[in-house]
């Protein structure tokens, strides 16, 4: 027996052998929320996967349905097992050959859960007398968008509202570079009359873009209203015109002649910190 097993066998004792070996039909089911939006909203659920997220979603009290881990791992974290226990998280065994071929790594983490999709009612947007909302119109690569609900979640911004073709916030690759923060802040779709009754309710919309004719320096920007959308296009062709019809005012970030744009997540950043401190 290799000195992993035998570890793994004492933490077994010590947690009353909650463990069991994951069944085809769970590998299916991770995998089917690893590749399928329509299976994450049909089963409100979605994976997260690496030692770090899990950590941080055990310690949020993030509902979280079950865990996968290899034998290896689990006998050098037994306190990720321990834990499991105490909040009636089932735990289950695979192989690291079966993590290698559902996992959305090119090298699997060795362990990952499926948790529950957190659901937030759209009137917390109008129950407020303040609020600070970042809206994605149409952002299709998951990096950028995991990094500006992170950048949003870092600046206190009290929701993301996704409208458009902007990729699914709980896409595996989403929710590893948000690194676990689309748990942190309040994340719904929106549809274009949806909008229309936010800004009949007092939002001011700003719509970050390129053009620096129509639009004001970010510095420009004082006295931010209270309650505020501020709106970040797709990579390639910035704020659909729809949004743009709608948007009340328009920045964009002077930068150098030698670089064409920004990456809109490094854009997110720049101007919520901005509009942070204009408040």
């Amino acid at each position: 027996m290799t000195i992993a097993r035998k570890g793994l066998v004492k933490i077994r004792n010590r947690t009353k052998g909650i463990m069991e070996k994951a069944s085809k039909t769970m590998l299916k089911e991770i995998r089917e929320l690893l590749q399928d939006k329509k299976a994450r909203d049909e089963k409100n659920s979605f994976v997260a996967e690496g030692l770090k997220i899990v950590r941080d979603m055990l310690a949020k009290g993030t509902k979280i349905k079950s865990i996968f881990a290899t034998n290896d791992f689990l006998s050098g974290n037994e306190n990720i097992l321990i834990e499991a226990q105490e909040k009636n998280i089932p735990v289950f065994a695979v192989s690291a050959k079966e993590l290698d071929k559902i996992s959305g790594l090119q090298n699997s983490q060795e362990i990952l859960v499926i948790a529950e999709k957190p659901v937030y009612l759209k009137n917390i947007l109008y129950d407020n007398d303040a609020c600070l909302a970042v809206l994605c119109d149409g952002i299709q690569d998951p990096g950028n968008l995991g990094n500006v609900i992170r950048t949003a979640a870092a600046f206190g911004a009290n929701a993301v509202l996704i409208t458009g073709e902007t990729v699914d916030a709980f896409n595996p690759k989403v929710v590893r570079a948000s690194s676990g923060m689309v748990v942190d802040i309040p994340i719904m779709f929106l549809s274009k009359e949806e909008i229309v009754e936010l800004k009949k309710n007092g939002f001011i919309m700003f719509a970050g873009q390129l053009d620096t004719e129509n639009g004001k320096r970010l510095e420009e920007i004082e006295n931010v209203p209270a309650k505020t959308i501020v709106v970040f296009g797709s990579e390639g062709r910035g704020v659909s015109k729809e949004i743009l019809k709608l948007s009340d005012e328009f920045f964009y970030i002077p930068i150098s002649e030698k670089v064409e744009s920004l990456n809109v997540s490094s854009a997110a950043a720049i101007a919520l910190y901005w509009l942070m401190n204009s408040k």
